[in-house]
Formats: structure tokens, C-alpha cells, sequence
């Protein structure tokens, strides 16, 4: 039995940068603004949500709530094992890749590396004329507001050998979205949103969900600031279809993950910024499964790829003493191909103090520390449905000379910390043709027209009025450096063209 919910103004699936930010812009216009996220609220944030949606981070005993759920295809049939449906990371494994997302109130930014980059002006070429490097200037003004992003403060022994690592190639100190003070002595702040804040205690465990409230993550910046406007969150509610609304709009069928019920809600305005695979899932259903909406463009799922990430795992690094001292990201090296930038690297640590208390790896994880590349790969990938599930064909072999390029630097860098052992493109290893990223991107490429996109410059899904898409899957090219501060300005503005 489908229960039937009022009517909003506008209804947002997912609360990552797309989501979170359209939600606040649009709650702050008048409009009645309904957030549907399949995750919980974390940490922290969600204090003062119902406990049925509230989860404390995954530490101790807990620590198995780290995984949501693993979906496999490519092989014979597709499948789905759903671990902890309140869980904080999603893993999806296809042919030749494989894609780790998060889960929860304020989507990505509860388990990334903090970097707010934006792209030089000429990476906007492969965007619409009005999207332009120029043009978007006053929408990454707004994000850096709300965020107050800037560089690591303290130097610490990780970036100091990461400096060594990099001889005479300049080390770039990215800024990073947190609350940043004197690391021996955290103190409160209050945020652009109005919201309380402990300054950042170096523990490092920006990745799995900041315990401290240091972190500068959306569900203590935009999401607070909707709710403020008046605007509503649903979590524990996984969107399952979309399709017209008879009476105009749009209905939105979800799943309550606390009652096992299936509830629809309806708007005259759907933004599906569910994360690149799940936005893809819920359009490539809706074309091709439930037929709802038949007309999208029949570039759905097409110009996909893996924003050139790359991992490298140090194990047992004798030149570091505790890698997981410091934000999860610090400093990182560039390399520039004709001007432009070709790809990066950026340091890291694993968080060994989120362990279990006790646990034996704790003190071998303090000589563990990665690398994390990104590159301008090849968006020629393309994303499709087998057996009603998402299938992938992209590989290492769509952008070879670009994967090639990237492990040869990171193995280079590695020299310099003496470890153990060096583990490139994990978890396939050296020289494989599977790929991992934490950065997908296309697939619901922004275009001039339905020949080249599937949505226009302002968000809006060719051919359905009211039916917007802000995340990565609007990128018609990859950028390279981490999408999330573009997805934000992009959202930015897209909220501010909806009247």
C-alpha cells in the first residue's frame, strides 16, 4: 500500500552538494522545499532528529555500520547486498571499476577530503557559453561564504615528507572546507549557517565522518540553513521512481527505511541530485524500466568516467610516525600539460584512532598514509541497465596514457617515504585495466540540446519542465580536481534561475 503525502514546491532527492545547496536556496526564495535522503543523520548534526534517523559514526563496536551496501554487475545478473541500510558508504562494482560513494545527510561531504578547488576558467570550454568560467565567478563566491574554506593551517610530519617527496615540483595547499584553529586547542566558532562548531584537532578522521563537528560538512551549513527557511527533511527515505504528476509536477515514490512502507510526495519542481550512479539509476528506470519518462535525451548515460582518480596505498612508511595526524588531504602536486591542468596528487593518512580502541592496527596504520590522484581522463564511458541494475563500461583502457601518467608520479612520490610496501591503483593493483574512483562524473551531461545532454545550462531535464539534475553526473567533461565546489555553484545558480 502506497501512502499519499501533501504537494511541495520543489522536492530534492539527496542532500550532497547539489541537493543540500539547491534546498537552501530555494527554501530561502519562499518556496516549501521537501529533502528526501536514503542515509541518516551523523554525528553530531542530527541531535536533534528522531532517533529512528540518527546514527552516532561508525566507531567501536559500531564499526560495521562503515558499509551500506555493495551492488555488483556486469557478470550474468546483476545483484544487491544491502548490508546496513543505515550504513556510510555504498560500493558499486562493475566490469572494470569500482565506485565508493557515501550515505547521509549532506551525501559526499560527510566523507571527503575536505578540498574545495575550482577549476581554471578554459576547463568551462566544454561547457554551454552561459556556464562559463566568467559567469559561475559569483556562485563559487556564495559557496566559499557558506563554507569558508582556506589552506592547512599547521604543517605537520605527513606533509613535510610529502614536500620531500615532490624535490623541486611546487606543493600546493588546497583549501580545505574546515573549522581550523590551534589543533592542541580546539575551540567553538559558529559557522556562516549560524551553527555551532569545534575548531579541527588534527585526529584525521575526515573520511569516515568527523566526530568533532571540525569538518564543515552540509548538514552543518546548508541543510541547517533550509531548515531554517522552513524547509523539511525526510532521512531514511530511498527514492525508488519518479514519474509525471496527473495533476501537474511530479511524483516521487520513496521507500521509509523505519517502516518498510513505500510513500509518494509530489512538487511542481523534482531536483534529482542523488550522487552521479543513483541520479543515473533513478533516470536510466525511468526511460527505460518504468517508461515514466520516456522523452529524456538519448545521451542518458553517455561522456561517463572516472574523473582520472587514482589511490596508492604506503604501507609500512618508514619516514612517518603517526600518517594519521592532520586533515585527510593536506598538500598535493600538479601537473600542468600545455598550460592547462593535466592531473594532481595529493597526500594522505589513514585514520587509525577511529578504530575499535585496542584494536592491533592501530599502531601499524600509523605508518600507513596513501596517495590520491585525479586527472582530466576521457569521458567517453557510457552507463546503462542490465537487468534493470547499472552497468558501467569504463576502464582504464578509455584513458590509458592518463592512468599510465598518473601511477608513474605516484609511485615516484612514494619513493620518498621508505615504505614497506606500495600498493598503485588499489585495490586492482599496478598496471590493471580495473579502475577505482570516488569521483564519477557524466552521464547526465549539461548540453546546448538533446543532441548533447540531457540537461540545459539552468539544471532542467530536456523536454520535462520542473525536472532539474545537480550533481556529478552533470559534468560533459571531467575536471580533474574534486567536482564538489563546481556542483555547488552550479546549484547555486540553478536555484537562483528557478522562480
Amino acid at each position: 500500500m502506497i501512502a499519499m503525502q501533501k504537494r511541495y514546491d520543489a522536492i530534492v532527492v539527496g542532500s550532497g552538494f547539489g541537493g543540500a545547496v539547491s534546498a537552501a536556496r530555494l527554501s530561502e526564495k519562499g518556496l516549501r522545499v521537501l529533502i528526501l535522503e536514503r542515509g541518516p543523520w551523523w554525528g553530531q548534526a542530527g541531535r536533534e532528529a528522531p532517533a529512528t534517523v540518527r546514527r552516532e559514526y561508525p566507531r567501536g563496536m559500531a564499526f560495521g555500520k562503515l558499509l551500506r551496501n555493495v551492488r555488483w554487475s556486469g557478470g550474468r545478473k546483476p545483484r544487491e547486498w544491502l548490508a546496513n541500510a543505515d550504513g556510510l558508504f555504498e560500493v558499486h562494482r562493475f566490469r572494470a571499476l569500482d565506485v565508493f560513494g557515501g550515505s547521509g545527510v549532506g551525501g559526499g561531504s560527510l566523507v571527503y577530503t575536505n578540498m574545495q578547488v575550482q577549476p581554471a576558467d578554459e576547463y568551462f570550454s566544454a561547457w554551454p557559453e552561459a556556464l562559463s568560467g566568467s559567469a559561475l565567478v559569483p556562485y563559487f563566491e556564495r559557496v566559499r561564504n557558506m563554507l569558508r574554506p582556506a589552506p592547512q593551517l599547521h604543517p605537520t610530519p605527513r606533509l613535510d615528507t610529502f614536500r620531500r617527496a615532490a624535490g623541486d615540483r611546487p606543493v600546493e595547499l588546497p583549501d580545505l572546507a574546515i573549522a581550523q584553529g590551534d589543533p592542541d586547542r580546539p575551540a567553538a566558532i559558529v559557522n556562516a549557517a549560524g551553527v555551532r562548531q569545534i575548531t579541527c584537532n588534527y585526529c584525521g578522521e575526515c573520511i569516515v565522518g568527523c566526530p568533532t563537528t571540525a569538518k564543515t560538512t552540509l548538514d552543518l551549513t546548508y541543510v541547517p540553513w533550509a531548515l531554517r527557511h522552513g524547509a523539511e527533511v525526510r532521512a531514511m527515505a530511498e527514492v525508488t521512481r519518479l514519474e509525471p504528476s496527473a495533476g501537474g509536477g511530479y511524483s516521487v515514490y520513496f521507500l521509509d527505511r523505519t517502516t518498510g512502507e513505500v510513500a509518494s510526495v509530489k512538487a511542481d519542481r523534482v531536483l534529482v541530485c542523488a550522487g552521479t550512479l543513483n541520479t543515473l539509476r533513478l533516470l536510466l528506470r525511468a526511460k527505460f524500466v518504468d517508461k515514466t519518462l520516456p522523452n529524456i535525451s538519448p545521451q542518458l548515460g553517455a561522456r561517463f568516467c572516472g574523473n582520472g582518480d587514482m589511490g596508492t596505498l604506503l604501507l609500512g612508511a618508514k619516514s612517518l610516525e603517526n600518517a594519521g595526524y592532520g586533515p585527510s588531504v593536506g598538500g598535493l602536486v600538479r601537473i600542468q600539460e600545455k598550460g592547462r591542468h593535466g592531473h594532481l596528487v595529493a597526500e594522505g593518512g589513514i585514520p587509525g584512532s577511529a578504530l575499535p580502541a585496542g584494536n592491533i592496527y592501530g599502531r601499524w596504520l600509523q605508518k600507513v598514509a596513501f596517495l590520491l590522484a585525479m586527472g582530466r581522463d576521457t569521458p567517453s564511458g557510457r552507463v546503462s541497465l542490465q537487468g534493470g541494475e547499472l552497468d558501467v563500461d569504463y576502464s582504464r583502457a578509455h584513458a590509458s596514457e592518463r592512468y599510465d601518467s598518473i601511477e608513474a608520479l605516484s609511485v615516484e612520490l612514494a619513493a620518498a617515504y621508505r615504505a614497506a610496501k606500495v600498493w598503485p591503483n588499489m585495490p586492482a593493483g599496478a598496471g590493471a585495466n580495473r579502475i577505482a574512483s570516488v569521483h564519477p562524473t557524466g552521464g547526465a551531461a549539461v548540453g546546448m540540446s538533446a543532441a548533447t545532454g540531457v540537461i540545459d545550462h539552468a539544471g532542467q531535464v530536456f523536454g520535462y519542465p520542473g525536472l532539474y539534475v545537480a550533481d556529478g553526473s552533470i559534468y560533459p567533461a571531467p575536471p580533474g580536481v574534486p567536482p564538489s565546489m563546481t556542483i555547488a555553484a552550479f546549484a547555486e545558480r540553478l536555484a537562483e534561475l528557478i522562480d
